[in-house]
């Protein structure tokens, strides 16, 4: 069944009716993609009709469906020089890997080291600020490839750029003198949400310092609370070393920050969305990093202390300073 769609779709991917209104384009599991008439689709199967025969696909089958693009070009905007913005075309995990995996790097401070990837060429990098909290002597390692292939390099000379402790994130710059023998490849940001809940996922990261690792899942929620923050929930494995790393979808557009896994429940991962992380970009003047003050931000301080009657009538209870002394 599978060759047997693979084969017409082949012909009508080369048809003059390619992009006709009205059409999907469809990308399956196995890397084809084909523009055709959908006429039904369910949990079980996607009925297509391509002009000559109509086929009915397993859904499992079928990795993204959406609109036929008159020209089917990929669509980018580059917002504040920092970053790109972009619509790009759905294809295979494994393809998307090839394509963005050497856009992650593995940043290293004294205390740990989590993930980071690259948002332009000119050195920029996402990662978390816990990774990189009260840390100052940071090293960003790069696979770098080569005839020969993947060789790791290690780029001492670091600058924070930005800090924003509260919604965990952080602003770098490698310098580009000591980066010059490297290819850097900058991800591509998602307009809007970038996904939908139940849309398939997928992270690379450092997990544990394994370079370079890959975990797929789907989206349990977009719009997970916790505290006053709103998080993407997934069930990808996230573990200490993917902290700081991307989240891509389908397309291969980054739709957040891998934050943080649950330390006793597998598939139970956070997220910071994209577009916390675009604010903070376009902000970034706000959290600009003080090496005179290094952790600047916001900080909540305690409350202060109210006594209550009962505090007046026992003089025998210590005071909550007197305790801290």
């Amino acid at each position: 069944m599978i060759k047997r769609f693979a084969a017409a779709a082949a012909l009508f991917f080369f048809s003059n009716q390619l992009f006709a209104v009205g059409f999907d384009r469809l990308t399956f599991q196995n890397g084809t993609e084909i523009v055709a008439e959908v006429l039904k689709k369910d949990d079980n199967f996607v009925v297509l009709d391509l002009g000559f025969e109509v086929l009915k696909i397993p859904a499992d089958q079928v990795l993204t469906i959406e609109k036929a693009d008159e020209d089917g070009a990929e669509t980018q905007d580059v917002g504040n020089g920092l970053y790109t913005v972009g619509r790009l075309k759905a294809a295979p995990v494994n393809e998307l890997v090839k394509r963005y995996g050497d856009s992650v790097v593995m940043v290293k401070t004294p205390s740990g080291l989590g993930s980071g990837f690259f948002i332009s060429e000119s050195g920029y990098l996402i990662t978390n600020y816990h990774v990189v909290e009260r840390e100052t002597a940071i090293t960003v390692s790069v696979f770098n490839k080569t005839e020969s292939g993947y060789e790791r390099k290690e780029l001492k000379k670091v600058r924070i750029v930005a800090l924003h402790p509260v919604r965990d994130l952080a602003l770098l710059q490698v310098d580009q003198e000591e980066a010059s023998d490297v290819a850097i490849k900058p991800v591509v940001l998602a307009e809007g949400d970038g996904v939908d809940v139940g849309s398939l996922v997928f992270a690379i990261g450092n997990p544990l310092g394994l370079e370079r690792s890959v975990s797929q899942g789907i989206v349990s929620s977009r719009t997970r609370s916790i505290g006053y923050l709103r998080f993407i929930q997934t069930d990808a494995a996230i573990n200490p070393g993917n902290s700081g790393g991307p989240l891509f979808n389908s397309r291969g557009e980054v739709i957040g920050v891998a934050c943080a896994g649950h330390a006793m429940f597998a598939g139970l991962a956070f997220g910071i969305p994209v577009q916390e992380l675009v604010s903070f970009l376009e902000n970034k003047e706000t959290y600009l990093y003080d090496s005179s003050f290094p952790q600047n931000g916001v900080k909540y301080l305690a409350p202060p202390y109210r006594k209550s009657p009962e505090d007046d009538s026992d003089s025998t209870q210590p005071s909550p300073s007197e305790e801290k002394k």
